[in-house]
């Protein structure tokens, strides 16, 4: 198997090491306490994923129905998971996003209004603009981050892409707590018109000595990304291999039977099915059949007003147990589903398990990312997800 328009766009996309080897990048210290709108991300997944309805119009009206809203004030205080990236001859603070195939920044053609307070890519003397391409990501509100695409140079760590592929916003509606994204999930899945582009991780495939990327986050202090080798440091144990289904888009394998705190396993028709995981995201979006499960061994839940999970910030949250591949077992530990206040008055709190909605499978974000380091493997042209336990 090859990667999605690697040798198409082969004369345009070349990887240049500076120097020999694997490289790791680090994400950036957390900045504390931040607030964090559920209902953006759930439309941010939406214009990643499959859902429900076979017209997105009407998945705009049904999620607009079906989702409640909250602002939580989260009080993670471990990375940001930003990671200083160099575009042409700026640093601008990316997020890595196994979710999706889009380089795109924030730029000087962004309106004023919404580019406040992000650095900006200027297109400088090595980028080259692309005439009649364009791209477009639509969020399930209608609206949607757009914009033209030019050719640059990419530094991440001593690796240079040149030629990549860079796409530049003019609009960005929602605001996003970076100056970009760096998506890092199939080519196959990226949104440039009229031909589709290589990721970052494609463009450098051929530099790498093992055709690997992996993801270290913390709970507590900055995280890293590794590409090209895996650093025995962040795991114990080995590494173990989950297939990814094909044809490749997403980073996306089977989940089988799961389990919640010291309860039973589920029965074997009651799975979670297909899962994605998605560095760009942040909750673990998940079947009915496993939020309901999860929420009933929470002491003093209850759905707010809009059908979202609450709780007493007291209760102790129970792990959350289950399986993928040949019987990997993964657990996400309760005391990383905390998500922080929604309601000081009353000194209510939610999690980070809430329902797919109208996506046909679970994503599961950073609040898995934290307690495993995840491998994306490209060894031997095959898709593969690992996890090393911490």
């Amino acid at each position: 198997m090859k990667l999605f328009g690697l040798a198409a766009i082969a004369a345009s996309s070349q990887a240049l090491a500076l120097a020999p080897g694997a490289f790791s990048v680090d994400t950036l210290a957390s900045r504390g306490p931040r607030l964090f709108d559920t209902a953006v991300e759930r439309s941010r997944l939406l214009s990643k994923y499959e859902t429900t309805d076979d017209e997105h119009g009407s998945a705009v009206k049904r999620s607009a129905q079906q989702h409640g809203s909250v602002i939580i004030e989260a009080s993670d205080d471990g990375s940001s998971y930003l990671v200083p990236t160099v575009i042409g001859n700026q640093t601008l603070n990316l997020i890595y996003d196994t979710g999706s195939a889009d380089l795109w920044v924030y730029s000087n053609a962004t309106l004023p209004n919404e580019s406040r307070g992000h650095n900006v890519y200027v297109p400088s003397s090595s980028a080259s603009s692309l005439p009649g391409y364009s791209w477009s990501i639509k969020y399930s509100s209608g609206i949607s981050v757009n914009g033209t695409v030019y050719t640059d140079t990419v530094k991440a760590g001593p690796v240079v892409a040149t030629k990549q592929a860079v796409e530049a916003a003019v609009r960005v509606p929602y605001d996003v707590d970076a100056d970009g994204i760096m998506g890092l999930a199939s080519g196959a899945i990226n949104q440039v018109q009229p031909v589709k582009q290589t990721t970052f991780f494609e463009t450098i495939l051929p530099t790498l000595p093992k055709k690997v990327f992996a993801a270290s986050f913390q709970t507590k202090g900055p995280g890293s990304w590794d590409f090209g080798f895996l650093d025995p440091a962040k795991y114990k144990g080995e590494i173990r291999y989950a297939n990814v289904l094909l044809p490749f888009k997403h980073w996306r394998t089977v989940a089988g039977q799961y389990s919640v705190g010291d309860g039973p396993l589920s029965g074997p028709g009651a799975t979670i099915g297909n899962v994605t995981f998605d560095s760009g995201s942040e909750l673990l979006y998940l079947p009915d059949a496993v939020v309901d499960a999860y929420y009933a061994r929470v002491e003093g839940f209850q759905l707010t007003f809009g059908g979202f999970p609450a709780f007493p910030c007291g209760s102790t949250l129970p792990d959350l147990h289950f399986q993928v591949g040949d019987g990997i077992n993964l657990t996400v530990p309760g005391a990383n589903l905390n998500m922080g206040h929604i309601d000081r008055t009353s000194n209510r709190c939610t999690a980070a398990v809430t329902n797919l909605g109208i996506m046909k499978s679970s994503v599961l974000g950073n609040v898995f990312f934290k307690n495993y380091y995840v491998v994306h493997s490209f060894e031997d042209g095959v898709p593969k997800l690992g996890f090393g336990s911490r």
